[in-house]
């Protein structure tokens, strides 16, 4: 007997979208689990990698599909392009969990715990954003979630500025302040690479038309 799909190729892709934006927005708000209850030892780091490793088999995933079908979505390039922007999300956030429990950073302060919040909040919207790319009728609803990704991104911005500011007026300790500077700027790249994600879904919906 012949087998046959009863989903085409072409929208298995946007499946597998919706897999690696869940998986992110997992790792997100597993990440504000951490910094809420200071858990940064090596079975959440460990736990955190897991997700990040489950991230990078469906990128990969991604990539031999595109490299085994004929008639895409949209643009080969922006499939790749948006499937890496995902995958470059979770990468961020594996980093500064890594970062957090190796620098023994067990104690987040409200700067952290803020930065926590909108990390969750931006892959909250980027995977709605995602979830509706299917269908260009939702184009103003994942306009909506790109557009708060964007006001996100600035506020994480601001975070990035007062924290480091309120962090040397404050702390002595040259080690701490290395520390904690790294992390502050690394979350705020975080939400950067939600906003690349962002403005990868817009070029794909101008380019849909």
């Amino acid at each position: 007997m012949v087998g046959f799909r009863l989903i085409p190729k072409e929208y298995r892709f946007f499946d597998l979208f919706n897999k690696e934006a869940e998986n992110v927005y997992f790792a997100a708000k597993y990440f504000n689990e951490l910094v809420t209850a200071g858990s940064f030892n090596e079975d959440t780091v460990a736990k955190m990698h897991r997700l990040e490793r489950e991230g990078d088999i469906i990128t990969h995933e991604i990539s031999d599909m595109l490299n085994k079908t004929f008639i895409t979505p949209f643009d080969r390039e922006d499939i790749f392009l948006l499937s890496n922007n995902l995958d470059n999300v979770i990468d961020a956030i594996d980093a500064i969990t890594k970062r957090m429990g190796l620098y023994k950073l067990t104690t987040p302060d409200s700067y952290m715990k803020q930065f926590a919040v909108v990390i969750e909040q931006s892959c909250s919207a980027l995977c709605d954003a995602v979830k509706h790319l299917d269908n260009t009728k939702n184009r103003t609803r994942v306009d909506e979630y790109c557009l708060e990704i964007n006001r996100l991104e600035n506020v994480a911005d601001q975070l990035r500025e007062n924290s480091i500011a309120e962090l040397f007026e404050k702390v002595k300790d040259p080690i701490i302040i290395i520390k904690w500077k790294e992390m502050y700027e690394t979350a705020e790249a975080t939400v950067d690479s939600c906003e690349h994600a962002a403005k990868t879904i817009q070029s794909i919906l101008v380019k849909q038309g």
